[in-house]
Order: structure tokens, then sequence, then C-alpha cells
């Protein structure tokens, strides 16, 4: 790329930072018409629930209020899409970050998930109607965190609507709490990945869930869409089943236009919108534009960062190529695409139910902790599988360090050149990160498209970052060395977008095969195959939605990997940069377990 069209480049992708969350700033302010301001809750000690409060200019006196609640392992900006809805409908909303997620201390879980907290502080505002407040929670919002907050207080609410969700704790029997729920409505879709929450095999069982059905007050199967009890009484109940997967809820139009229609008829609100007219793809829209603009900044930036006096020194000669080729390049390739789908759900339900390493205060994440136990064990059968094929093949061919990208000719490590690579990687990294930080403090959006997130730190979320970089690099460092020395395809001598484009799929085609294999059969009404066991159903169902991002990360990675080690012609760029943008993007978003 000439220096001229880097520059271009990069301002581009600045471009599409700032535009595209200006985009989503200007649409999650419904277009200027509600006000959007970050809250804190100081409810008990030690815990401050931070949320998001959305209120319409238009209100004079009196509104309806909703709190919104995301689920496990988000933040409140994952229910920004139906805040968003109900502000536009002159709802006063509440989006409220769980305890040990987003900008909330405490760990998960604690103190009803911040259910109370956030219940409570609406209930505090001048211009909130409290006789009409609404309780929107999604997966463990609802079950906790909507739980938690009509077990605090059970006349302080009016309706609850659960997204994905439901009254007992996922595994558990337990409705004794049921005598508090009022006006409750249940959206689970059809093609839900976590069935076994309500103890069925596919989501279109719902209507015989064991835990549905005594809320219903039948033992028959329960009719979708149908009113079940009175409204006035507060026993009403219905069960909506879209066709959508459990995390695609919150980017549903379905989903959204059920909870409109359950709140304005639970909570008599007339709107002049129909359930059907919603704005937030807009939205979605200008975070994704952000989002793809930081996954591009990097390349213009740290190229342009070679060029000047301080880094170009980075830029050394590609070594000779002296990995697989031919057949031992497909079977090379063949394996690292299929390592991590086959350790997946065995990481996942061991480190789900069971984990070989409990969250402390070096990994205090139990989401981060599941990809980093995978990453290392893929990392080391990597490692294993380099050594030897470089003693059983390559040696033979006169492979040495150098041309793993490793060192110089003479096969010394040179240390300040391994400093000055991650001092770039940082340098390249830092602008995106402060304008992320910028767009958040100041417009309220982050950078996002449904389930790929990049979120700012927290002092406590940075103090995990560190805690994860090292187990991480245990990946990155190998997974760079095997792309760069072992299995360039043909041999090095294609050009750097065809090199990028087969890294890529190399890198994602098992994560395909893998997601393939869970929701073609979901799709088409079918249940996980996986296994009946319902630990197995969960460990996939969770896994799935937590592989999906690495369609979009995985790839980055791998062109990161591919770009600068032909701009440098060593690996500890593309592998500083890998590490610490993954890394990043996992300890800004995890959940605590444990409070630090």
């Amino acid at each position: 790329m000439r220096i001229q069209k880097r520059w271009m480049v990069l301002w581009l992708a600045v471009a599409f930072m700032i535009g595209g969350s200006l985009i989503g700033a200007w649409v999650n302010s419904d277009f200027c018409r509600a006000k959007v301001e970050e809250v804190s809750i100081w409810y008990a000690p030690g815990l401050k629930i931070s949320g998001n409060l959305y209120t319409p200019k238009a209100i004079a006196d009196k509104a309806p209020a909703i709190l919104a609640i995301h689920g496990l392992n988000n933040q409140k900006n994952h229910m920004a899409n139906t805040a968003l809805e109900f502000a536009r409908r002159g709802y006063i909303v509440l989006s409220m970050d769980m305890s040990g997620h987003g900008k909330s201390t405490g760990a998960n879980l604690d103190h009803g998930a911040g259910g109370p907290a956030g219940l409570s502080y609406l209930r505090s505002l001048p211009h909130v109607d409290t006789d009409r407040i609404g309780i929107v929670g999604m997966s463990q919002g609802g079950f906790a965190g909507a739980m938690g907050a009509i077990v605090s207080n059970p006349d302080g609410y009016s309706s609850v609507f659960f997204m994905e969700s439901e009254v007992n704790a996922p595994g558990s029997f337990d409705l004794s709490a049921a005598p508090l729920v009022k006006n409750a409505a249940f959206n689970i879709g059809t093609v839900t990945e976590l069935g076994s929450m309500v103890f069925i095999a596919k989501g279109s069982d719902a209507p015989v869930s064991p835990v549905l059905q005594p809320l219903f007050n039948t033992t028959e199967p329960i009719k979708v869409d149908t009113l079940y009890g009175s409204i006035e009484d507060g026993t009403a109940r219905i069960l909506y089943q879209p066709w959508e997967g459990h995390a695609g809820a919150t980017d549903a139009t379905a989903a959204i236009r059920n909870a409109l229609k359950w709140m304005d008829l639970t909570l008599k609100v007339e709107s002049k919108l129909s359930p059907r007219n919603q704005v937030w793809p807009l939205k979605l829209i200008g975070t994704a534009l952000a989002l793809l603009g930081a996954l591009l900044f990097p390349f213009p930036m740290g190229s342009l960062l070679l060029e000047t006096r301080c880094f170009s020194e980075l830029q050394k000669s590609l070594p000779e190529y002296r990995g697989y080729e031919g057949r031992q390049w497909w079977i090379s390739a063949a394996i690292s695409a299929a390592v991590g789908p086959l350790l997946y759900l065995g990481v996942w339900k061991k480190m789900f139910f069971a984990p070989w390493i409990n969250p402390n205060r070096l990994w205090p994440q139990n989401f981060t902790n599941v990809y980093m136990v995978w990453a290392i064990l893929c990392g080391l059968i990597a490692a294993v599988l380099m050594i030897a094929g470089h003693f059983g093949s390559l040696k033979k061919k006169n492979a040495t360090l150098e041309h793993y990208g490793l060192t110089d000719a003479a096969n010394t490590f040179d240390w300040t050149y391994i400093l000055k690579s991650i001092l770039l990687a940082v340098f390249t990294l830092l602008p995106v990160y402060l304008i992320l930080a910028f767009v958040d403090a100041v417009w309220k959006v982050d950078f996002r498209a449904w389930v790929v997130t990049l979120l700012p730190f927290t002092g406590k979320r940075f103090q995990a970052f560190l805690g994860y970089l090292v187990p991480f690099a245990l990946y990155f460092i190998p997974q760079g060395i095997l792309l760069a020395g072992f299995q360039r395809p043909e041999g090095g001598k294609l050009s750097l977008k065809k090199e990028m484009v087969i890294n890529s799929v190399v890198m994602i085609v098992g994560a395909v095969v893998w997601l393939l294999i869970l929701y073609i059969p979901l799709m088409l009404g079918g249940s996980i195959i996986f296994g009946a066991d319902p630990l197995v159903q969960t460990a996939a169902g969770m896994g799935g939605i937590y592989y999906i991002p690495l369609l979009v990360l995985w790839p980055f990675v791998a062109c990161i990997y591919t770009y600068f080690f032909r701009k440098t012609g060593r690996v500890y760029v593309g592998i500083s940069l890998a590490t610490l943008f993954i890394v990043w993007y996992l300890s800004a978003a995890g959940a605590f377990a444990v409070m630090l």
C-alpha cells in the first residue's frame, strides 16, 4: 500500500468509527427526541450499578417506565435496541448493567444481579408513573435480574417480559417465587440454543415445558399467542414463539415487537406507533460501521508507524520459505483448522460446569477463562506439532528460526526488536481505544454488530486485561509462527490479498462447520445433535453463541498476522496486535465471577 493510499484508508477507518458512532447515537436518542444519560446507582456497600437512562423529551408529567436487563456476559447496550423502541413510545427506560457486568461493580449475581437497585432507582424518578412500571429481562436478566427485582419489591412493578428467559433458575424446578410474578410474557424462540433452561430439547417444545405450564395454570400444551389469566388481577400470561435464537432476541424485530405489545397492553399505554415500526436497525448499521472502522484501522496505522524513524528498523526482508508444501500443507491446514472445533465442546462443558481453573483475582471472568483454557490447549498442540514437523521434515530443508520469522540469519533473538514490536502494537491500537472511549462517554454507544462488541475498560477490567495477556499469548505465538513459517500457501508466492483470504479461511472453516452442525438442526425444527445430556446441550448452546464472534475475529487475526509478517519479515508485530486486541475484546466485556 502506498503511503498516500494508507493515509486514505486510515482516515476512512476514522470516519467509520466516528461517523458510525454518531449515526448510532443519533438513532439511539430517537433522533434527538430522547435524552440518553449514564447514571450510577449506589445500592449496597461496594455495589455500583451502571445504567443508561432514556428519557423522552416530550414528557409533560408522569410516564410509564421500563427496567431493561441484559443477559449473562452481556452489557446494557445489548438492550439498547429494546430501550430505544420503548423510549420512542413515551416510556422512561433504564437499561442497566447487572452486577459484575459492564461498568457495574461486584460479582455476577450479587444483590439480585442488581435488579433490586435498578427497580428502586426507577421508582425514585419524579417523572415515573410508579403504577406503570414494567421489567424486560433477557436470559439471566430475567431469571436473576428481573426476579431479583420482583422478589425485592413485589408491589413495585406491574408487568414483566421474559425475553428468552424464565422464572426458575436454569436447571432448577423451583417455582416458589412464581406467586410474586405479575402479568408475565415469555418469549422463547423456536431456534433457541438453550431450551435446556426450561427443560425442553427444542424451542418449539416450550408449550409443554414443565416449568412454564404451572405458571399458566395448565397441564395442557400452552397455546401460543393466547392470553391466559387476567391483567387486572395480575395473573395474565402469554407465550410468544418467534423464529429466532437465544442470543438473537436482542436484535430481533419479533422479540422487541412482542415486548412492546405486551407492555402497551398490560401497562395500558396507547402508543401512536405500531410495534412493527422499529428504527433500531439503523442504529445497528451505525455501530457496525464503527466496528468495521476499528478492525480496519490497525492496518494503515501500523504500516505508517513502520515508516517512522522510531519503528522503521522493524522492517526486515521476508525470510525464504522452507515450510510445508503440497500435500504436507493441506494436512497441516486441515489439522490446524480442526483442532479448535474438536476441543471446543469438551472445554465448554468442563469449564462451564466443573472448571479446571476457578475464577480468581488473576483470572476473574468465567467466560474469558473458557476461551483462555481452550486457547492454551490449542496453542500447546500447535507448538508440539510444529516441533514435530520441524524435526521430522523441515529440518531436512535446512529450516531455522530465521525461516520461521523469529530471528535473524545468526538465529539470535533481538529482544529490543521484540519490545519495539510490542510498543508498535500498543501505539497502533491506542487511537482506536481513545475514539471508542470518547463515543462511549459522550454519545453512549460502543462499537458493535450484534454479538461482536468492542468496549472501553474500567479500572478493574484493565487489571483483568493485564492478567490474561500471558495465557492468551500462549495461543497467539504458535499460531502466528505456524502461519508465517510453516503454512504459507503456495510457498508465499501468492499476492498479499490471496494469502490473507486463505489464512482467514483456514482459521474459520472449522468454526463454520461446527456452527452449521449446531444450527442447521435447530433451524429445521430439531434439537441439538451433540448429545441428549442437558449439560452437553447447555454447553453446546452456550458454546455456539460464543463461537459466532470468532467468525469475525479470527479472519481479522489471520489478516493481521499475514499483513504484518509481509511488512516486517518477523512474526512479532502481528502476534502482539492479535494478543492485545483479542484480550482487550474479551476482558472489557466479560462478566466478573469474583470481585477485584
